[in-house]
């Protein structure tokens, strides 16, 4: 896969090269805005920064009250983000004058926490996710014409790492009770692809987009998607079986509004969806039988999860002024924070507040 990346990027180089003219330079593109490609309000764990408030139906051992219960208090998600642009370049142009290609280099890095943060003794960190990775790759094809297709764009992130964590104090807590289980070392690459029909762009305008995406974990450490350290298992009741599942694949949907109802030139209305197959980690549960650890729901399967937002952006007066969001977030699926991706039936609902810089 590196050695792929490295011959796309020198091809990328090569067509950079060739498309200077005479009002345009090869520096001119380092570091230029690249607003296409970019993820879906409703997208996983993206580089868009949240501040998130809401219920989940969090079971098992993450929780630092006395049982392992259902959280009966809302929980904070706090995502934290950029997408670096590095370098971009035009191809072509329309006979309206605008260009027909673009390509762009940029490089995504995010930072995920869930927080417990109206548990009563600490506030407890349950969770923390990082994303991180080689530059990603995108181009768009714009379209001539006034119909529905204005454009197509395409992205490929060709190497990207994710790696996460449980809290130290729900770590400690969890060892205190004697659970088996203290934690597994969810760690693995991907490569990931994307298409997309009428992409934003950074538009002011009425748009529907529609994106297909599909990843594929690229590494096999461990069992697969995660490994554990001897210390933190019980070996004589924990067992594991190894990965199965490699691909996951999403159908994303998003609308924008500046016209129309509760809609303006400053004030944008968005719903974004995302409709997912993901892979459930086949990481054990367990609950005490007569005194002793049973070992539950630990097999490893895929999992269709929806995931929606809906609400509005707003826009300063100045372009420099960047856009604020308050949106209604679901979500249903499997849990999709760490080593709890071993858990189904999960849902959130919620509040987001959004910052894109």
């Amino acid at each position: 896969m590196k050695k792929q990346f490295i011959v796309v990027l020198v091809l990328l180089l090569n067509l950079g090269l060739n498309a200077q003219n005479d009002t345009t330079k090869f520096t001119d593109g380092f570091f230029k805005d690249i607003n296409f490609s970019k993820p879906f309000l409703s997208e996983l764990h993206s580089t868009i920064n949240k501040v998130e408030i809401g219920y989940h139906r969090n079971y098992g051992p993450y929780n630092l009250e006395e049982k392992f219960a259902v959280y009966q208090r809302p929980i904070v998600e706090i995502h934290l983000g950029f997408d670096a642009a590095l370098y971009s370049f035009d191809m072509g142009y329309l006979t309206n004058h605008n260009p027909k290609w673009t390509i762009g280099l940029s490089l995504p890095v995010s930072i995920h926490v869930l927080e417990d943060m109206w548990e009563p003794i600490t506030a407890a960190v349950i969770d923390v996710d990082y994303r991180f990775g080689s530059p990603k790759l995108s181009a768009i094809r714009f379209f001539d014409s006034s119909s529905f297709a204005k454009n197509i764009s395409f992205m490929w992130l060709p190497i990207f790492h994710e790696c996460t964590h449980l809290g130290d104090e729900l770590v400690l807590a969890i060892d205190a009770r004697d659970y088996p289980l203290k934690r597994v070392n969810v760690s693995y690459e991907y490569t990931e692809f994307q298409v997309t029909l009428n992409d934003p762009n950074g538009s002011m305008v009425n748009n529907h987009a529609f994106r297909i995406g599909a990843r594929y974990r690229i590494s096999n450490r461990g069992y697969g998607w995660f490994s554990t350290e001897s210390f933190a298992v019980d070996s004589s009741i924990v067992e594991f079986e190894n990965s199965t599942h490699r691909f996951e694949w999403n159908l994303e949907y998003e609308m924008q509004r500046t016209k129309g109802f509760l809609a303006g030139k400053r004030i944008m209305n968005v719903f974004s969806l995302d409709i997912s197959n993901r892979v459930k980690l086949g990481i054990p549960n367990f609950r005490k039988e007569d005194d002793e650890w049973v070992a539950v729901d630990k097999k490893e399967t895929t999992v269709m999860t929806i995931n929606t937002y809906f609400g509005w952006k707003f826009f300063g007066k100045r372009k420099t002024i960047r856009p604020l969001g308050l949106y209604l977030h679901y979500y249903r699926g499997i849990n999709y924070w760490g080593q709890m991706r071993s858990q189904g039936n999960y849902g959130f609902i919620g509040f987001a507040l959004t910052y894109q810089p």
